[in-house]
């Protein structure tokens, strides 16, 4: 069974300390504790251009625009949807990070500012992104798109592009990354029933996050991608797990499911690391996470690029 206390990596453990507790079944409590942190918390920006749209009055959809200062006009667009157990998180937590993406892919990145649960169960979250996805590839007709979601925003990135497969919208989207996706409501996994107390995510929090997105419904594919039994006619698809996470098998299963469908897929699990590696700042394995998600990020625009017979920005 896996045991955190032997996996996981030294250099974490100090820096879990600073992260506040998830408490999915206590949404404004954890929401008001991650805004302490993380709205003090300084965003660099330098080399992008930041701008926020408000591009659904009725429901409150507001988008955060980041583009790389020194291409005005690039070919490709990200979709970067945050993370938070569907309860929590901010648009703008994740400003850095996008800007990052975008200085260094060249491209546009689009991040949604979705309804939370319980106030809005699903499909608000899905019905948001869907309608932001639409909106930037209207605005900015791109040559070039992908999907990029983490964590609870795996969930929306799968769940998206599904939804697109399904109307037949998904030519659009060349690409699909899911970073330590949450994908199955059903919390049946090996890795999910040991994630008793494992760090950042665990059971507990998992079943309460399902309980608000879910409301009084039931899971569909749509809202948990795992269920999907046919997943052929998606993009290709990065996919990356932690070891230390009780969300890992359900993301190395779906994997599996991608493959058995014929969908190129690349799975890769980083060693010794927990839920929200990513978000790790002055840890050496998460600066190799994110240089290695960047990396492939490149890979993957540079592979479309070539596909579609060089595209000149």
């Amino acid at each position: 069974m896996m045991d955190p206390d032997l996996l996981l990596d030294s250099s974490l453990r100090e820096a879990l300390r600073t992260v506040p507790p998830q408490e999915c079944w206590n949404p404004g409590p954890m929401r008001a504790s991650g805004a302490a942190l993380l709205d003090a918390a300084p965003a660099d920006h330098s080399g992008v251009d930041l701008a926020v749209h408000h591009i659904n009055d009725d429901a409150g959809l507001e988008v955060r625009v980041l583009t790389p200062a020194a291409s005005p006009r690039p070919h490709a667009l990200i979709l970067s949807v945050h993370g938070g157990g569907l309860v929590a998180g901010r648009a703008r937590y994740d400003d850095a990070w996008n800007a990052e993406i975008s200085r260094r892919t060249g491209a546009i990145v689009i991040s949604p500012e979705y309804r939370l649960a319980p106030e809005y169960p699903y499909p608000a979250a899905l019905d948001d992104c869907l309608e932001a996805w639409t909106w930037a590839l209207h605005e900015f007709n791109p040559s070039m798109s992908l999907i990029y979601g983490d964590s609870a925003g795996g969930n929306l990135a799968a769940g998206l592009a599904l939804r697109l497969r399904d109307q037949g919208a998904i030519g659009a989207v060349d690409a699909l990354f899911l970073i330590e996706p949450v994908l199955d409501d059903r919390l049946d996994t090996p890795s999910m029933r040991a994630g008793i107390n494992t760090p950042v995510w665990d059971l507990p929090n998992a079943r309460a996050s399902w309980a608000a997105y879910l409301g009084p419904g039931q899971a569909d594919r749509y809202a948990a991608p795992a269920r999907a039994t046919e997943l052929s006619g998606l993009p290709e698809v990065f996919l990356l797990v932690n070891q230390c996470d009780p969300l890992r098998d359900e993301g190395i299963r779906f994997a599996q499911n991608l493959t058995d469908s014929n969908v190129p897929t690349e799975l890769a699990m980083l060693a010794k690391s927990c839920h929200g590696v990513l978000g790790m700042a002055g840890v050496g394995i998460a600066d190799r996470a994110r240089e290695m998600v960047l990396g492939k990020l490149r890979e993957s625009l540079d592979t479309i690029r070539r596909r579609k017979g060089g595209i000149v920005d």
